[in-house]
């Protein structure tokens, strides 16, 4: 990988970390298709089946609220980097 690459990699999860931080506090409160289309048809989250718990449900960390939700995200961000570079690691090796 050459100095380019780097670069852009840095600038690219400099951003990322930027949009996690705001997204937040700019985010519309009102729901989304999947959850707009649910209160429509009266189901609640109650009734669902849940398969697996999410450990950060709705994208927060409860005893911290806004910043709860910052820290969700970039853990999001690190984790889907780290999965990636691994999958890629493994490509690699296989070539």
């Amino acid at each position: 990988m050459d100095k380019r690459d780097k670069t852009l990699i840095i600038i690219a999860i400099i951003i990322s970390v930027i949009i996690c931080c705001l997204a937040p506090f700019i985010a519309s409160g009102d729901p989304d298709g999947l959850e707009k289309s649910a209160e429509d048809a009266n189901v609640s989250e109650d009734k669902a089946t849940v398969v697996i718990t999410p450990p950060f449900p709705d994208y927060t960390f409860e005893p911290f609220e806004s910043i709860g939700e910052v820290g969700v995200l970039i853990l999001g961000v690190v984790l889907t980097l780290v999965c990636g570079w691994g999958i890629a690691e493994i490509v690699k090796r296989r070539s």
